[in-house]
């Protein structure tokens, strides 16, 4: 499953590339964003799945979570790529919806209240404001992701 997330989001950024290659661009898209800096994220009969999860569900979640962190990224459901945020700790789900894989980065507190802040929305990722755009021009600061999770597709 994690094969078929990561080449359908490849596939997604793939119109994008040049942006990197020729333009210096950190990131090309979201999807490739995800793929750069995504964790895989493993659910078991521990985590607390639910069909949909909101953005600002999940944040809560995670600061109410003992070593909680707040996750946005891309999970497959039924061979369908959805964006997504969960709650996770350690490399667990810990309450999220119910998917057959997760990759999504680990966001820092302070890092998601400055973008909720400035662009007026719940999700900092995978928003379509483009007050996104110098986070694919520049990438996340490095006080952004936090640790968690298995190393992803591209993790160097």
């Amino acid at each position: 499953m994690h094969e078929q997330l990561a080449a359908a989001l490849a596939e997604a950024e793939a119109p994008f590339r040049t942006l990197v290659d020729d333009s210096g661009w950190e990131h090309a898209s979201v999807e490739g964003l995800i793929l750069d800096l995504g964790r895989w994220w493993e659910a078991d009969c521990h985590s607390r799945l639910v069909p949909q999860i909101t953005f600002s569900v999940a944040a809560s979640e995670a600061a109410r979570t003992a070593n909680g962190v707040y996750i946005e990224g891309y999970v497959l459901v039924g061979g369908q790529v959805r964006p997504a945020a969960w709650c996770g700790a350690g490399e667990k789900v810990v309450y999220g919806p119910q998917a057959d894989a997760y990759l999504g980065v680990p966001l820092s507190p302070r890092f998601c209240r400055r973008v909720q802040q400035r662009n007026g929305t719940a999700a900092v990722l995978m928003s379509k404001d483009p007050k996104l755009l110098p986070l694919l021009t520049h990438g996340l600061p490095p006080d952004a992701v936090l640790p968690g999770g298995h190393p992803g597709p591209r993790h160097s």
